[in-house]
């Protein structure tokens, strides 16, 4: 049996996220034919891409210009690659403007839809999904029935692994859709920033802030430590309910999946339900009051201090040996 795979990119600023990069390994895994719908501006925008995604898996790549970032014309695209020649499965990484294409596509092809997946295996020849259940504490396998699979995987859930021996994907122009009938605009939560997301997806650092920020004046802390570093801002739970910060950086089990080379928990308590949205951090360094905390229990280097006496006194030090 051939199974034939497709991924449906995202690109972000001219590039794709890691997240993205391994939901497509993770097909070359369980595919031998696997492709990729990449929407881009120009045709030419698509040159610096195609190396990367032959490197993770993609054998030929196929480029449809000037789609506006909606659902509607997405969903024709594919169901009309589809009519052509069947694929097995579809995925995405998960985001709005993904979530409601594969909704959308689920309807028009009849096909199900799994989503936040963390994985995808091969199973004596039939796909099997994993999933996270119960607090993220338990792992569940899940499937389809009838086809195509319609596969949406969590944020930065999957490693990308470079193959062994990849070869340049064949490039293929797709026409856009002529008649796409109405549709609506998608848009991430206030705060999500031009592009659409908060640069969680992306970020080598990220300084992240909990209830123990005290208000919302103190995320200025955060915010000015994170752009001398170079990084971003995110939140635990308890700040986005208190409306002291945007959903778009709130990370953990209900918000976004992150995997920073450095994570900087500042107020952090480190219940489970953040703990899974930056367990695959590089580095993580914790600062609390409270010696007992769980974070101090997760991460590399742990003070027990206050973040705002802190905070500012790293910031000072970070300016000082960069001379910014």
């Amino acid at each position: 049996m051939t199974r034939r795979a497709l991924l449906v990119a995202e690109p972000r600023s001219g590039a794709l996220s890691a997240g993205q990069l391994g939901v497509l390994s993770a097909l070359a895994g369980v595919a031998q034919t696997v492709e990729v719908l990449l929407p881009v501006e120009a045709e030419g925008d698509a040159a610096g891409l195609t190396g990367v995604l032959g490197r993770y898996g993609a054998g030929v790549v196929r480029v449809v210009t000037g789609l506006p970032a909606t659902a509607a014309p997405r969903v024709a695209v594919v169901a009309a690659l589809h009519r052509e020649q069947p694929y097995d499965l579809v995925a995405f990484e998960n985001s709005s403007l993904s979530a409601d294409v594969a909704g959308a596509l689920a309807v028009r092809l009849g096909a199900g839809v799994c989503w936040d997946l963390v994985g995808l295996d091969d199973v004596a020849g039939e796909l099997v999904g994993r999933c996270l259940a119960l607090g993220d504490s338990t792992a569940v396998d899940v499937g389809w029935v009838g086809g195509p699979a319609l596969a949406l995987f969590r944020t930065a859930a999957l490693d990308a692994q470079e193959l062994p021996v990849a070869g340049t994907p064949e490039l293929v122009a797709v026409p856009p859709p002529v008649e796409v009938g109405p549709d609506v605009s998608v848009s991430e939560p206030d705060g999500a920033g031009e592009t659409g997301r908060s640069g969680l997806d992306t970020a080598e650092i990220v300084v992240a802030g909990g209830r123990g920020l005290g208000s919302a004046d103190n995320i200025a802390l955060l915010e000015e430590l994170a752009q001398v570093l170079g990084g971003a801002v995110a939140v635990s739970m308890p700040v986005v309910d208190r409306g002291w910060y945007p959903y778009a950086h709130q990370v953990g089990q209900t918000g976004r999946t992150v995997r920073p080379r450095l994570y900087l928990a500042c107020g952090i308590s480190g219940a489970v339900q953040h703990r899974v949205g930056m367990s695959h951090s590089g580095t993580v360094v914790a600062i609390n009051t409270d010696p007992q905390a769980p974070i101090f229990d997760v991460c590399d280097l742990g003070v027990v201090g206050d973040l705002t006496s802190l905070v500012p006194r790293i910031t000072a030090l970070v300016r000082e040996r960069s001379g910014a």
